[in-house]
């Protein structure tokens, strides 16, 4: 298996955990949504693996989100991340262990607002640059389609501070202001 997709770690968990177990050796692309704790490890120890969609979208690992560290001997390392509604740490975690490597983020994030991580965010740059990103080359920050999350002075102000904290990635870019087109795991 090269390519594992809509892989719902909640459904069934421990199905779900044996089946990234099992793919771990050959598996390249992988999209899960709402993994726990082991599913987030399995994910992490999949040597090849290059591309992965990873969405939350319940509360499972908000109460106390793993450390993940770094990656195990052999990884080499994503090139492509799509992050939809991981815990501000996790989201962390994930970016450090890949930060030799990462080359194109799609992160879905607010702009500084009165809601909560991810649909707000008033220090993304600080965020981003803790992260140590070298070989990240395009940034594109995925707006929430409902309520009023987004305000375009608040994203220009957003996306400065960003390419400010991240002179070396060539774009930055906003869903709901420049053209992007969604890509897949």
């Amino acid at each position: 298996v090269v390519r594992l997709d809509g892989v719902c770690c909640h459904r069934d968990p421990a199905w779900s955990l044996e089946l990234l177990q099992r793919a771990a050796p050959t598996v390249e692309r992988l999209g899960v949504l709402n993994p726990r704790e082991p599913h987030l490890r399995a994910v992490l120890a999949m040597p090849r693996l290059r591309r992965l969609a990873v969405g939350c979208a319940d509360d499972a690992l908000r109460a106390a989100p793993p450390e993940l560290g770094a990656l195990p001997p052999g990884h080499s390392g994503l090139r492509w991340l799509c992050v939809l509604g991981l815990p501000r740490a996790i989201l962390q975690s994930l970016l450090q262990a890949h930060r030799g490597t990462l080359e194109e983020l799609e992160l879905e994030v607010g702009t500084p607002g009165e809601e909560v991580w991810p649909y707000n965010c008033s220090d993304l740059h600080s965020l981003l640059g803790r992260c140590g990103l070298r070989a990240l080359r395009i940034l594109v920050l995925r707006r929430v389609w409902w309520g009023d999350l987004h305000t375009v002075t608040a994203c220009r102000e957003q996306l400065a501070a960003v390419r400010a904290a991240l002179p070396g990635v060539q774009q930055v870019l906003c869903s709901q202001c420049d053209p992007v087109r969604r890509e897949e795991p």
